[in-house]
């Protein structure tokens, strides 16, 4: 097997993969994010200076777009696929410094490159912390191989300030070079122990701000309120979804749910799966454990906190080299690109149709927010913008959301006006729908100088629009 066929076949299909996911909109949280147009949605720049000190490439990312709006969210998404790229591009470059053959490194490559695991990050337009935290930590892990240590610790930072979970890759070094007897015990050691102090000092800074009272950085509850039944329902959906690319939105997404599509794309993926199962006498070596244990500590930032589909993505790369090291072991050839490529037959589709489901969403944003434009005469300075927020209505992460989510509380409205309407929005969320408290709640907004109140949530994909 030629050593590039992996990455002609990725050439190949990377014109349309860019074209494609740069036609996603953006929807709910994609509107609030470090890397959207911030200058122009946020008056008050206080709002966010807590945020511009953890992840400074967002916030400079953002404020290229505050002053190109018109480049958002399609550069978000260009950019985000071009970091998955290097990112595939350096988990190669890693597999052969561990002398993993030809074979199995294309194998990991492709696994890597188009598992849907990459999709909650690489779909959505503020996937570029996620994505970049990575980059920097795969290099990082490369420039430690090589021995240039100065450039392992700069590379973590630039990983932390991609994103806190950059954090992890501070010993993942040491530990790889270790399990593959790169270095010594003692050596790794050392280094392990420098590596800890650079997250500890990082940790240490973020505890003194946060005192200070200057930097106010918050976290939602969400993430801290969680059960150990939250945890291990965490675990499990992140288990299912870094190794089994079997068509999650047909199982869990209820308007879609096809039980016949999850048992064929499971069934496909069997053969795959058992045959790097089969492999586990290899456990008996300290290599697979090394990678195994990094898997682990990469994803241990969000297995503490909350675990969404985008956090997949954040120890996807190591999955890649534990599959190439197991694979790199298989004798049976062609009972193996059989097997994978039954795999990755299954992992195209899922891709496919969590692409067409999110571009959907992204869709669905522009028409509401167009029915609000095409609706009014002239651009609305202020506005209430009620939420009808049903938890019980069936959504799925970024790929299917639901109205309410698409609207995001008006900012479509601002986007799709081209940022012609910088609409003072004033938003509350309710949770059920009561037609007479909605009318006393819009006579009370117009009263006190708003132009409109659109209510979102109660009529499927319409937005009411209530004016003087």
């Amino acid at each position: 097997m030629n050593k590039y066929m992996s990455f002609v076949t990725i050439a190949c299909c990377l014109p349309f993969i860019i074209w494609g996911i740069s036609g996603i909109g953006p929807t709910f949280d994609d509107y609030t994010s470090l890397q959207s147009t911030w200058y122009i949605q946020i008056s008050d720049p206080g709002y966010f200076f807590p945020d511009c000190i953890r992840r400074p490439w967002d916030f400079l990312f953002g404020c290229l777009l505050g002053y190109f709006p018109f480049l958002f969210p399609a550069l978000n998404h260009i950019v985000i696929i071009l970091g998955h790229t290097a990112n595939t591009m350096l988990v190669y470059h890693l597999s052969r410094q561990l002398k993993i053959n030809t074979v199995a490194t294309n194998i990991a490559i492709l696994f890597f490159f188009f598992s849907p695991a990459t999709l909650g990050a690489t779909l959505a337009c503020d996937g570029l912390n996620q994505t970049f935290a990575q980059l920097w930590g795969l290099l990082s892990l490369w420039f430690y191989l090589k021995g240039k240590y100065k450039w392992w610790i700069v590379c973590i930072i630039l990983a932390v300030f991609s994103k806190e979970n950059g954090l992890a890759w501070a010993i993942v070094g040491p530990i790889i070079s270790y399990g593959f007897r790169l270095e010594e015990k003692r050596q790794a050691l050392r280094h392990g122990y420098i590596g800890i102090g650079v997250a500890v000092a990082y940790l240490m800074l973020m505890a003194l701000l946060t005192l200070s009272g200057i930097f106010g950085i918050s976290y939602d509850e969400q993430y801290a309120e969680l059960s150990m039944t939250d945890h291990l329902k965490d675990f499990v959906q992140l288990m299912a979804y870094t190794w089994v690319p079997l068509d999650f939105m047909s199982a869990v997404y209820q308007p879609t749910r096809n039980w016949t599509l999850v048992a064929i794309t499971a069934m496909m993926c069997l053969p795959f799966l058992m045959l790097l199962c089969r492999q586990w006498r290899l456990l008996k070596q300290r290599q697979p454990w090394s990678l195994i244990a990094c898997f682990f500590i990469l994803i241990s930032p969000h297995l503490i906190t909350l675990v969404s589909i985008m956090h997949n993505y954040a120890a996807l790369s190591m999955a890649a080299l534990i599959i190439a090291y197991l694979v790199g072991h298989l004798t049976e050839k062609r009972l193996l690109m059989i097997a994978f490529g039954l795999y990755m037959t299954a992992a195209l589709f899922t891709d496919i149709r969590h692409y067409v489901a999110a571009r959907q969403s992204g869709e669905l944003s522009r028409q509401m927010a167009m029915q609000v434009i095409n609706s009014t005469d002239k651009p609305i300075e202020k506005a209430l913008c009620i939420s009808i927020d049903d938890e019980a209505e069936p959504r799925y992460s970024n790929f299917c959301v639901r109205p309410v989510d698409a609207f995001a509380w008006g900012l479509a409205v601002r986007h799709y006006s081209h940022y012609e309407w910088k609409t003072q929005i004033s938003t509350i969320a309710l949770p059920i729908y009561d037609e007479q408290h909605i009318k006393s709640l819009a006579d009370s907004a117009l009263h006190n100088g708003n132009e409109a109140v659109w209510v979102v949530g109660h009529n499927g994909n319409k937005v009411k629009i209530i004016q003087p």
